[in-house]
Formats: C-alpha cells, sequence, structure tokens
C-alpha cells in the first residue's frame, strides 16, 4: 500500500514523503546461489561481496559490496544484457555498501544537503549507498527509486540500530533518500526532494 504527501519547506524545493511496505532480504537458496555474482558483469572478487540476498518473493536481488569495490562499480561501465539473464530475481538488482563510521559520523540535517549546500561533505550524516539496474523490465539504471528502499531502509537500520537512515543513490543524477523505519506497522516512510515537471486535473464521472 503506497499513501504519499507533499511536506511543506520554507525553501522552493518540494519534499516528497511516501509510505511503502517494509521488505526483508533473506539469503538465496543454497543450490541457486552458486557461481551467480559471476554472471553480474560487474566482475567481483569473492572479498568485494560482503551479503548476497533476495528480497521478498524473489523480486530483487541486494548484493552489498566493501566500499572499495563499489567504488570501482562507479568508475566502469555495467553490461545491462549480461544482467537480464540473471535468473535469481525477477525485477532489479540492488548494489550497495555501508559507509563506514568515520565518514558519516557527522550531525548534519540533510535539508541543507538537499538545497545545495556546498559546505557539506557528500557523505557526511549518510548511512549507505546504492545504485539500482532493472534491464529484465525496461529500464537499465532507475536513478533516484524510493522502491529499492523499501529493503535497503530496513537492512540497514537494523545492522546501525537505528529507526531514521540516510541514503545516497548514485547515478547520473543521483539523489538523497531519508527513510524512517516503522516497524510496528512493517511500513518506511521515504522522503526525498523531487521537482514538479506536470502539474494536472483528473475529472471522473460515474
Amino acid at each position: 500500500m503506497l499513501c504519499r504527501k507533499k511536506i511543506n519547506h520554507p525553501s522552493s524545493l518540494c519534499f516528497d514523503e511516501r509510505f511503502f511496505g517494509a521488505w526483508s532480504v533473506v539469503p538465496p537458496e543454497e543450490e541457486d546461489n552458486d557461481n551467480e555474482t559471476d554472471g553480474l558483469a560487474f566482475s567481483f572478487k569473492v572479498d568485494d561481496v560482503l551479503y548476497m540476498g533476495l528480497t521478498e518473493g524473489g523480486e530483487d536481488l541486494l548484493i552489498e559490496l566493501t566500499v572499495e569495490a563499489f567504488d570501482l562499480l562507479c568508475s566502469r561501465s555495467v553490461d545491462f544484457g549480461a544482467l537480464k539473464q540473471t535468473k535469481l530475481h525477477t525485477r532489479g538488482i540492488i548494489i550497495c555498501c555501508e559507509i563506514p563510521d568515520g565518514e558519516s559520523a557527522g550531525k548534519t540535517d540533510q535539508r541543507r544537503r538537499s538545497e545545495g549546500d556546498s559546505s557539506v561533505h557528500p557523505l557526511d550524516g549518510l548511512d549507505f549507498r546504492s545504485r539500482y539496474f532493472e534491464p529484465k523490465i525496461g529500464v537499465n539504471e532507475d536513478p533516484v527509486s524510493g522502491w529499492p528502499h523499501c529493503a535497503l531502509g530496513p537492512y540497514f537500520g537494523e545492522r546501525r540500530k537505528k529507526d531514521r537512515v540516510f541514503g545516497l543513490q548514485e547515478s547520473d543524477r543521483t539523489g538523497l533518500v531519508e527513510c524512517v523505519l516503522k516497524e510496528d506497522e512493517k511500513r518506511v516512510c521515504i522522503i526525498g526532494n523531487t521537482v514538479i515537471t506536470v502539474k494536472g486535473r483528473l475529472q471522473m464521472q460515474f
């Protein structure tokens, strides 16, 4: 179920808040896991992959990398055709890494970052970085998406013992996503900066 509302903010920017169902991430079945990382077209070494799991229903494959491996991924091109051949998931591939405590220990107001404050360190106050690929459904890479954060929020929130985590989805566009975990409701509130491109009214007659 999706609920949505616009957040009023003193700046001219628009912040969008949405509630999604929270997803858990579980390891793939052992027999399905063999050599699958070799088919992801990223040429990861065994030591690069810290964890690999599937979201509920097997829609998305989540792969957590070391920071060094994630940086390497961001500096190379991706073979999207090869990504379509992976068998574990039915929708997309979430690639992520945890930001070390030393790089994310700041108490930055994340709205300052969204408003373009150049004094904010790129990783200050953040918990994780991610990328999201969906070539199986016709989207090579989603630049900034709430969908994978239904899994990323709970995944890193549990590890870092937080009910509010911040992630940077890196792409040509790149965006900051805030995840507020509602464990009792099994939901994630996802907040991000948005740009209104189209406005309209829908009139329905019954």
